[in-house]
């Protein structure tokens, strides 16, 4: 990379992208921990927007995303949440996206089980360890191309696939504004600095998990923002 192609970002994070992420953080892993047999997609995303503006956002920049059971194997904004219910055997994902009135963004997934059953706890602790690695591997300076082969590296031994429609595992992220930087797929060799949401979202014909964090680049280091 050419001197010219380097470019200088503050080691620390804005405090208006950490105040949204961590709000971001606070609302989803509430929600998974918090939503009960019964409840639908639709209630919880009703109960998430009303939570994100209660705790002092401003709203959503991106329709907030709930699936359940077979609702699990699309994770899109344009996917509108049911009335399909959470079983007492189930898995469910709650993607939560909260704008602060300084206009920060924020992004967050979190996955959910109910019950015992074994293969969806294994899928479950499969994107756990994918996304811990990914965390692990992300160094300042690097494409975000060379993100992805991590993943793949770290997804190929769980023989599940990647269910992203468009083939990625996140975005840039910036103030009032993302995917300025493209998406972390195989094709990206933009440098990544600043915010990127990263978000493997895996599993098979029958359900899919995701978890999503926010990663800050910065010239000599990265954070994890929670």
């Amino acid at each position: 990379m050419s001197d010219a192609a380097i470019v200088t970002v503050s080691d620390a994070p804005p405090p208006g992208l950490v105040r949204a992420q961590q709000l971001a953080v606070q609302v989803a892993e509430e929600f998974a921990a918090s939503v009960e047999p019964g409840m639908t997609e639709r209630e919880v995303r009703d109960a998430v927007d009303a939570r994100v503006v209660a705790l002092g956002g401003a709203g959503t920049w991106t329709p907030t995303v709930v699936g359940f059971g077979a609702g699990t194997l699309s994770c899109f904004p344009t996917d509108d949440p049911s009335n399909r219910s959470l079983w007492p055997i189930d898995l469910g994902v709650i993607d939560v996206h909260p704008v602060t009135h300084d206009g920060w963004w924020g992004d967050c997934t979190r996955s959910l089980i109910r019950g015992s059953n074994v293969p969806q706890s294994r899928v479950l602790a499969a994107v756990e360890a994918v996304h811990e690695h990914l965390l692990d591997s992300a160094r300042a300076g690097m494409r975000a191309r060379d993100w992805f082969a991590a993943f793949h590296e770290a997804l190929e031994p769980t023989g599940l696939l990647l269910l992203d429609r468009l083939q990625n595992i996140g975005h840039s992220l910036d103030h009032d504004s993302s995917y300025d930087g493209g998406y972390i797929d195989a094709w990206n060799d933009t440098v990544m600095t600043g915010a990127w949401a990263v978000e493997p979202f895996i599993g098979n014909h029958l359900y899919g998990v995701k978890r999503e964090d926010v990663v800050w680049f910065g010239s000599t280091k990265v954070t994890v923002i929670a």
